[in-house]
Formats: C-alpha cells, sequence, structure tokens
C-alpha cells in the first residue's frame, strides 16, 4: 500500500502529545545538563536555583522545539499545497501474524 502525506495539520501539532515529549526530552537534558555535568557557572548553584533552571530551561526547549515545528509543517504545506511538488510517500506492507 503507497501512502503520501499531503498536508500537515498545524493544529494537531500543537494540541498532540507531542508538545509534552518534547517537554520530558528538555526535562531530561536540563537534569543531565545541570546536575550531571555542571559547568562552573552551575556548579555554585543551589539545588533550588538549580530546580527553577531547569523548569525555565525545559519551557523554552518546548517552546523553541515546537515553534519550529510549526514552521517546518507550514512550509512543508506551502511547498506541496501551493507550489504543487510531491509530498512525502510510504510504502507499507501489511504481514500477517499467525
Amino acid at each position: 500500500m503507497k501512502l503520501e502525506i499531503k498536508n500537515i495539520n498545524i493544529s494537531s501539532l500543537l494540541v498532540s502529545s507531542v508538545p509534552v515529549v518534547i517537554f520530558v526530552l528538555g526535562l531530561l537534558g536540563a537534569v543531565i545538563t545541570f546536575f550531571f555535568t555542571p559547568g562552573p557557572a552551575i556548579y555554585t548553584m543551589s539545588v533550588g536555583k538549580k530546580l527553577i533552571a531547569i523548569g525555565m530551561y525545559s519551557l523554552m526547549y518546548t517552546l523553541l522545539v515546537v515553534a519550529l515545528l510549526v514552521f517546518v509543517a507550514f512550509v512543508y504545506n506551502l511547498f506541496t499545497n501551493v507550489v504543487g511538488l510531491r509530498g512525502i510517500k510510504f510504502d507499507i506492507e501489511e504481514t500477517n501474524q499467525e
């Protein structure tokens, strides 16, 4: 079965689980950055300041990555719908599991 993605619904990127997954990844990256591999400026921070920095880092990371995804989806839709270029094609094969 061949499938082609012609349009990406931008609102589905915003209200799906994608921002939550990106936030969790940012949270994990921030914990590693602030607790396990701290730089000289981070090393002197108290635990409370580190927790606030982790929250702010995760929020900013989420906002930036989601904004980038929305921009990429907008440009993809522009090229596929307005310009008329072909979309991404998938060749999916069904298998029987017995």
